[in-house]
């Protein structure tokens, strides 16, 4: 995939101000890191038994290594952000899947006077595909865009109300992933509440208006639809040893030309840290969602997640974990129609995944990392299951 202007243009901005951070103060506004990684794939493609891998090898072993620059700096009441990443990913077996991905953002957080408060921010990021997410063996990278702006106006100390607009872009690189493509317009109007105490409460009305642009505009297609959303979200720390963050809410979602499968009911997403002790730690989350951004395919899946992450601080240095989660999808029909414009029923798939993993810290800038994962997803009638083993050994250098 091409650099887009996207992308140029955020490399650009976020040169020149590093180079100005740099000079000023490069201790604190400037940071580097680099980063290695192998990692070793059981089913790289996330096949069925019965399916045939290319080369009739399903498992790889994948290097990846990494740059970084970011930038945080404050001018008076203006703070600038710019991040910058860039990961090389080589494989060793299915060398037709290496690629360079970059990531990048930037972001200005103002301030007006004493009640004028805002984000500016623009995002660009590249990603492969995930196996699990489009099925298929060849290599399909997805470029996604975010653009947005807020505004908010403390009335009282505590008290603010705002709105805000967001336009998201996703393409890929695989004509026959074209379907997939869609642009998206949202619109925030916010009341936050934030008390002495540092915790925060938002309640949102969100109004999306997005379109799958190469999907016919015929009946039945799911080509423009209309999302709208109530929800409360925030962070909240409920004791000393105790913090919850996320946001329940109620959305609509309608298809101008596809109204059968225009959906209503509850989403959200909830996590909740319990410190347990000095050294150990609870994470668990909660989500219920439709078109999540981490499921990058399945736009119109009801995504329903259980995630549970315990973590023990062996010593200052060395730390230990493990993570289990759940999760279901319906489909309530494939998003991705022929292109007759007609639509293939899937039905609900459960999956699994649990690992533990190790860090060791010599150094406050360098980091060491060991995991071990399996993954396993039901059969069904038209999605096939699969099991996968996953292995990887990381190294972090942060400068």
């Amino acid at each position: 995939m091409k650099p887009s202007k996207s992308i140029m243009c955020a490399l650009a901005l976020s040169s020149a101000m590093l180079h100005e951070g740099a000079a000023a103060d490069e201790g604190d506004a400037l940071n580097f890191s680099v980063s290695q990684s192998i990692r070793y794939e059981s089913n790289l493609f996330r096949l069925d038994d019965g399916e045939r891998a290319p080369e009739n090898k399903a498992h790889d072993t994948v290097s990846e290594t990494g740059v970084g620059m970011k930038f945080d700096r404050r001018y008076g009441r203006q703070r600038f952000l710019a991040d910058l990443n860039l990961v090389s990913a080589r494989y060793a077996i299915h060398n037709d899947l290496d690629h360079d991905r970059p990531d990048a953002g930037l972001a200005w957080d103002w301030q007006l006077g004493d009640r004028w408060s805002g984000e500016l921010g623009h995002a660009y990021r590249e990603t492969l595909t995930p196996f699990d997410e489009a099925g298929g063996t060849e290599r399909n990278m997805n470029a996604y865009t975010r653009s947005h702006v807020s505004a908010d106006f403390w009335w009282h100390p505590r008290w603010a109300v705002g709105a805000g607009f967001a336009h998201a872009r996703s393409r890929f690189d695989r004509d026959d992933a074209d379907l997939a493509e869609f642009d998206a317009d949202t619109v925030d109007l916010n009341l936050t509440y934030r008390p002495p105490t540092g915790n925060r409460a938002v309640l949102t009305l969100r109004d999306t208006d997005g379109e799958y642009v190469n999907r016919p505009a015929v009946p039945g297609s799911i080509r423009d639809y209309r999302q709208q959303e109530v929800r409360l979200g925030g962070e909240w720390r409920l004791s000393g040893a105790t913090r919850v963050s996320g946001f329940i809410g109620r959305t609509r979602v309608e298809y101008r030309l596809a109204p059968e499968r225009d959906f209503r009911g509850t989403v959200g997403r909830v996590g909740l840290v319990w410190d347990t002790t000095a050294k150990t730690s609870v994470d668990l989350s909660v989500r219920r969602e439709i078109g999540a951004q981490q499921d990058l395919v399945a736009n119109y899946a009801v995504t329903e997640a259980v995630r549970l992450a315990p973590k023990w601080n062996v010593t200052e240095k060395v730390s230990l974990g493990a993570g289990l989660e759940w999760r279901r999808r319906d489909y309530r029909g494939d998003p991705e129609l022929v292109r007759t414009g007609g639509a293939r029923e899937k039905p609900t798939d459960s999956s699994y995944r649990y690992g533990l993993h190790a860090e060791y810290r010599p150094q406050r800038a360098l980091s060491f990392a060991f995991s071990v994962q399996r993954q396993e997803r039901d059969g069904s009638r038209s999605l096939g299951g699969y099991s996968a083993n996953t292995a990887d050994l990381s190294m972090r250098f942060r400068f």
